[in-house]
């Protein structure tokens, strides 16, 4: 996204499945990922798809963001 004052930030939006807003729609949550000059594009397209992957198991990753994610090394 580019502001009016033409900084430029990443910035994802999320459906988070199950869950709803107050009128009944699905719940849609936009997240600032960084400002383009301090994250790279690979690194937003990281953390925006950990943050779809939490959004599909019916988490909201605006509270579970950042916990601990258990994986298989």
């Amino acid at each position: 996204m580019v502001a009016p004052s033409g900084a430029r930030r990443w910035i994802v939006r999320v459906t988070v499945k199950g869950q709803r807003n107050r009128e009944g729609k699905p719940l849609r949550t936009d997240f600032g990922l960084g400002g383009a000059d301090v994250v790279t594009l690979n690194e937003a397209r990281d953390l925006a798809l950990e943050y779809r992957r939490l959004a599909k198991q019916s988490i909201n990753p605006r509270y579970n963001g950042r916990q601990e994610i258990p994986c298989f090394e």
